[in-house]
């Protein structure tokens, strides 16, 4: 029946999103809480966005950090839950909930999103980019979903900023991480921790420091569009996560890029649209209600 209603989960390393939607992605409202990383924390988390709602809809659909299985649900190697190692998820929150869940990649889940209704729909060849505690990344190669050999594809924060040294620390996710961002400010302010939106709210003040911390955060995050476009040749980059919500983060970064290919690319290598995502903070439970979806063959 078309009024059935799913519960749509983003898990991601600051805060999981869930919201109450149909097949056709109404969303009424956004909710979050806090995201707790230890081990039983997690389901603890879940239980309480889970079971309020266990009468009222068909079926779990997750978005997840890390390498994921997606037929068999199976989890492994994740940054923000390092305890998490080979777990089969999926057959264990079907056994608790008693209904089908689908879980899928947080970075691919953002890419079916808006490959589905937002800003790759009609796109052949595109990529989104999620800034959060660190980069998530999904493909859409010759019209579809690319999740690589191993189900890996799109795991940018891996990318190699410097590569005179294997660093931990100089790895894309980690430079382009939102922390990264409020700690360059910090640092240079010798202050203790402002978060993104205090940090913004500092660059409409005119802080000259906040200026430039958000002015080379945003060449970080367009040198890796430009690497990653020097690999895939997409018609198009979606930034998404909480601060592309920021207009001039958006601007300084479609800016850097620009200024790249203005003055110091190749012929090779293409300039690529760039947008925000259309669906915002909402992409990755809109994403995995369409991974659940066709992997239930409801359409």
């Amino acid at each position: 029946m078309n009024n059935e209603k799913y519960l749509a989960i983003d898990v991601g390393g600051t805060s999981i999103k869930y919201a109450i939607t149909d097949r056709n992605a109404e969303i009424a409202k956004l909710n979050e809480i806090e995201t707790r990383r230890e081990p039983g924390k997690l389901f603890e988390s879940l239980d309480e966005i889970i079971l309020p709602h266990l009468n009222q809809i068909e079926g779990i659909a997750m978005s997840f950090p890390g390498k994921i299985n997606v037929e068999k649900g199976i989890v492994n190697i994740i940054a923000t839950f390092k305890w998490i190692c080979d777990m089969p998820l999926k057959s264990m929150l079907e056994e608790k909930y008693g209904m089908p869940v689908w879980i899928e990649n947080d970075g691919k889940c953002a890419a079916l999103a808006e490959f589905w209704k937002g800003n790759l729909s009609g796109i052949n060849n595109g990529m989104v980019i999620g800034l959060g505690t660190e980069i998530a990344g999904g493909i859409i190669l010759n019209g579809e979903l690319y999740r690589g050999s191993n189900e890996s594809a799109g795991e940018i924060s891996s990318i190699l900023s410097d590569f005179k040294t294997l660093d931990n620390a100089k790895r894309f996710g980690k430079i382009g991480g939102h922390k990264n961002l409020t700690d360059a400010y910090n640092d240079e302010k010798g202050i203790g921790d402002i978060d993104t939106y205090e940090l913004f709210e500092k660059y409409d003040d005119g802080d000259e420091a906040a200026k430039e911390a958000i002015r080379n955060y945003s060449r970080i995050i367009a040198a890796g569009i430009v690497t990653i476009q020097s690999v895939l040749d997409v018609e198009k980059f979606c930034i998404g996560g909480g601060i592309s919500a920021q207009d001039i983060l958006m601007s300084e970064i479609k800016d850097s890029v620009h200024e790249f290919f203005r003055v110091k690319s190749s012929e090779a290598i293409n300039e690529p649209a760039i947008e925000r995502c259309h669906f915002k903070n909402a992409s990755g439970c809109v994403g995995a209600l369409y991974n659940f979806l066709t992997m239930e063959k409801i359409f």
